[in-house]
């Protein structure tokens, strides 16, 4: 029973000394449509990744970039994107955004992940193409 006790308390510690980091919704979604225009819309692949974050940068070259957009698009792009929901990363400098967007009734559904906080700005990491779409929940 000690020992359980002993387990709570220690996690309880662990728990009150992870950092918080504020996150401002509306900044990532305005650089992860920023991103989504630039590169699936307007396929401006270096206009994309000169908004990509350094470590994005760092384990992608442009060539392998643009080889990963063209291929996740293999009939065509979408004629616009839109954020349709958020997803701050507990206790992380990041935050997923979700984008949609469509041309000719075809649906086009990205997760992205964005590096950063309110007081730092944000820069996209990471993004995928998904076959499902996200709905905004209204927060």
């Amino acid at each position: 029973m000690r020992s359980f006790f002993f387990l709570f308390t220690c996690a309880m510690v662990l728990f009150a000394c992870a950092k918080s980091f504020e996150h401002n919704h509306a900044m990532a979604a305005k650089r992860a449509e920023e991103f989504g225009q630039a590169v699936f819309v307007r396929q401006d692949f270096e206009r994309g990744y000169a908004l990509l974050s350094d470590s994005g940068k760092r384990y992608v070259p442009l060539e392998k970039f643009k080889e990963t957009v063209v291929k996740s698009h293999p009939r065509k792009y979408p004629a616009r994107v839109a954020v349709t929901d958020y997803e701050p990363m507990s206790g992380e400098k990041a935050i997923y955004i979700y984008l949609t967007g469509e041309n000719d009734g075809e649906q086009f559904n990205y997760t992205l992940t964005l590096d950063g906080t309110a007081d730092t700005d944000y820069k996209v990491t990471r993004f995928s193409r998904s076959s499902g779409s996200r709905q905004w929940l209204g927060r």
